[in-house]
């Protein structure tokens, strides 16, 4: 959306593509006054121009006239923050040109033989140019000036600017060896201040991050380790916790505090304590051991902190954590939330106290680092510091808060270490979510004043833009009979509807759906989401399709168009158009009889919510599900009388198998899988046994009373093929009726849109053979026994 909220832009998608754009004018609404095709970004600038990346050029739209201007050979853009000028990066028949240009398309700068540039902030502009002696040089735009600030005979690989522009690191490939060099230049005198003056290691690849600005810089360099083993034998030991590392090469970081100036470096870690984090404080930083703590039983592994004083170069205790932390602006707090509760560290003196709510969710942290907001149940949390006061600032019961425009920052790759940062000068964009009855709501709160943007709705908000002044606001809506629209509206008024998608698509607008309430055997409360089919005679009976995984009740507001690319070859859409009821029941797996009872017993429960329904043909219900709800489907198959077929997608036949498998995909013992996670076995199989048993689908394949389809990629390595060839050979061996697919090159969903196209076609071929009497399907008769179906 532009910046006065006139002109807005959609990206159309399609199974094959999501490349075309439309365009609108927000005071005539109704149809696009432009489109684009081939489209591979867009921008605004702040008169309202948008600039538009194609295959091979860019174009200046001006938005009202509809009148472009064409770049030829453009492969890169972008609009400075001013929004009053962009850059263009053209290709080498463009003699790798980059142009400043303004709004108008005005030539205000340019610069040839550009490698890459850099924009930071409104400007300047700063390039990498390969001069005539194939030296390498950095220029940079500002305007009209064009000021040269350095010059090597290495190449430029990156530069890491300054965000105030007081110097940049620059990253220099050595010829010789392969290794970086890099230094630091001071743009204000030209000083230049190389790293390995007072740091002889050679490294493959570094990251700089700012500490001080101009003063002091985080580093983190990756030096690449020979294997020295050249046994033919690998070695794996009881001991071992750090398997992740057989599967890549071995790569050692390093981290050091750099003070340029001072030419002064400083180790930050060591052999210990090899991972470090860079939370904006000078002094302190904060060190573990990754691998310390980890059993391959939780699916994270905890982090016992250290706090790292560089001043009196000693290590501290913090405190272990089991999940996210957040540390404040400076790096003198942080947040970390266990056993229900959230706990303030005092970085520099390592005290801790309580936040008293376990309403609390996600943290800010104030850009001044005094106090902190919290998104909650049921409102927004102010808590000081400094007072150590926790004051509740609205009241929403009943509602889960969520603030969209804070800012995040992850202060260590790889691991949930945040920065986390509200704006409270200006007015904060909250989101209401009511999980219960599946609405939510959009506000804007500044001072304790609330502005409704949205109102309390069922149907699905997404893509929410707001201009900076926060007085425009657009957005996507749709419902499960509604497709998807796009809106417009300014604080004060009414809103727009600017488009209506789909609008052929006339059947949708009657489509049925209800929401059946259930308990499972404990009481719990459950939900279900039942379509109805497209246009289905009260006076007939249909068959039905049940879809399981985990909760999915908060599905019941998606518009449901055919589609193929979610690679699972079930969609909703589809069986309603061919006459079948869908329902998408709730499954709670609690633990405690464990996750195929518990799957059967919601299941059973969800079923029996609709013997008062005279339209669905109980005889004729199929059941599907794919990976967690493969495994269910699986199960539930040697367990139900109550389907007719099944469909069982990449799930797990042979949950002891795999409690004891090492999965491949993710690099770990998958005992955190089965014990936690989805399972929720709680403790391994040798702890109890008979609790595997009663829940593994393997052993009672010859309990299955119905055809099963199964489907499985054999590239797989998150659920391997083989668990579905296991189930096959087990339901073929006790002579049920029974065929699997095969998807060569294919992972946990199908990727290929040929593959996708094929598995949905089947999965309809065998609920219309088994539950509509469609017998004449050549290839399922092919595989099975019985030429008459049920």
């Amino acid at each position: 959306m532009a910046e006065n909220g006139r002109w807005l832009t959609v990206w159309k998608s399609y199974d094959l593509n999501r490349d075309s754009v439309l365009i609108f004018d927000s005071r005539h609404p109704g149809k696009p006054v432009g489109y684009r095709t081939n489209v591979k970004s867009i921008a605004f600038t702040g008169t309202g121009q948008l600039l538009i990346k194609r295959s091979g050029q860019a174009e200046l739209l001006d938005s009202e006239g509809q009148t472009a201007a064409c770049y030829k050979g453009v492969k890169q853009l972008h609009v400075l923050n001013n929004k009053k000028q962009f850059v263009l990066h053209y290709d080498e028949d463009g003699d790798s040109r980059i142009e400043l240009r303004d709004v108008n398309g005005d030539l205000i700068n340019a610069l040839d033989h550009v490698s890459r540039f850099y924009v930071t902030g409104d400007d300047p502009v700063c390039a990498v140019v390969k001069n005539e002696k194939n030296g390498f040089e950095v220029f940079r735009l500002k305007g009209k000036i064009k000021e040269k600030v350095y010059g090597c005979a290495h190449e430029i690989l990156s530069l890491d600017i300054d965000p105030g522009r007081k110097g940049m690191m620059i990253h220099e490939q050595n010829p010789d060896n392969g290794s970086r060099e890099v230094l630091y230049l001071d743009l204000k005198t030209k000083t230049v201040f190389p790293l390995k003056e007072v740091l002889p290691v050679s490294f493959q690849n570094g990251f700089s991050e700012v500490v001080r600005e101009g003063n002091a810089y985080f580093l983190r360099l990756w030096v690449n380790e020979k294997k020295e083993d050249t046994s033919p034998v690998d070695i794996w030991y009881g001991n071992d916790n750090r398997l992740e590392e057989k599967f890549h090469l071995p790569v050692r970081e390093l981290y050091y505090l750099w003070e340029p100036r001072a030419k002064k470096v400083q180790r930050i870690g060591n052999n210990q304590f090899t991972k470090n984090a860079n939370i904006g404080n000078d002094r302190y930083f904060l060190s573990f051991d990754p691998y310390l703590l980890q059993d391959y039983t939780r699916e994270v592994a905890p982090l016992k902190l250290e706090r790292y004083d560089r001043i009196k170069e000693a290590y501290s205790v913090i405190d272990t954590i089991s999940s996210r932390l957040y540390t404040s602006p400076e790096g003198r707090y942080a947040l970390s939330f266990k056993n229900n509760t959230w706990y303030v560290c005092h970085i520099p003196s390592g005290t801790f106290r309580t936040v008293g709510s376990n309403r609390l969710t996600a943290p800010y942290f104030t850009r001044d680092g005094k106090t902190v907001l919290f998104e909650g149940e049921g409102g927004l949390w102010r808590y000081d510091l400094q007072e150590e006061e926790l004051v509740q600032l609205t009241d929403f019961e009943g509602y889960r808060v969520t603030v969209l425009n804070g800012t995040s920052r992850i202060t260590l790759r790889g691991f949930s270490f945040f920065e986390k940062t509200i704006d409270i000068q200006k007015p904060l964009v909250l989101r209401l979510d009511d999980p219960r009855e599946n609405r939510s709501a959009y506000l804007l709160w500044k001072n304790s004043r609330l502005d409704t943007i949205i109102p309390s709705t069922t149907k699905r908000i997404q893509s929410l833009n707001y201009n900076r002044s926060f007085t425009c606001f657009s957005w996507l809506e749709e419902n499960y009979n509604l497709p998807p629209r796009l809106v417009y509206r300014e604080i004060g008024e009414a809103e727009t509807i600017l488009y209506q998608s789909n609008k052929q698509d006339k059947a949708i607008l009657s489509l049925r759906q209800e929401i059946i309430s259930y308990t499972n055997g404990d009481g719990f409360p459950l939900k279900g989401i039942l379509y109805f089919p497209v246009g289905y005679d009260p006076s007939q009976k249909y068959p039905m399709v049940v879809h399981i995984y985990e909760k999915q009740h908060q599905l019941a507001n998606r518009y449901p168009y055919p589609s193929y690319d979610e690679g699972l070859g079930f969609n909703i859409r589809l069986f309603l158009e061919q006459g079948y009821f869908v329902y998408l029941p709730d499954i709670l797996i609690q633990g405690k009889n464990g996750p195929g009872i518990d799957a059967l017993d919601c299941v059973n429960n969800a079923l029996d919510a609709l013997t008062g329904n005279p339209l669905i043909d109980k005889e004729r219900i199929g059941l599907i599900g794919h990976s967690f709800g493969g495994y269910e489907t699986d199960f539930i198959a040697t367990r139900s009388t109550r389907f007719a077929a099944y469909v069982a997608g990449s799930g797990h036949s042979d949950i002891i198998w795999a409690a004891n498998a090492f999965n491949y995909n993710f690099h770990f013992p998958d005992y955190v899988r089965i014990e936690a996670n989805m399972y929720k076995l709680g403790v391994p199989f040798f702890a109890d046994k008979d609790l595997y048993l009663k829940n593994n689908p393997l052993y009672r394949a010859e309990k299955v009373n119905a055809p099963v389809l199964l489907w499985t990629g054999l590239a797989d390595q998150n659920v391997t093929s083989d668990h579905s060839m296991a189930f096959y050979n087990a339901l073929r061996r006790n002579k049920k009726e029974v065929i699997v697919l095969f998807y060569k090159g294919e992972g946990h969903s199908l990727q290929n849109m040929q593959n996708q196209f094929d598995l949905t076609s089947r999965i309809l071929d065998w609920f219309n053979y088994f539950l509509e009497g469609d017998t004449d399907i050549r290839w399922i008769n092919k595989g099975i026994r019985t030429k008459d179906a049920p």
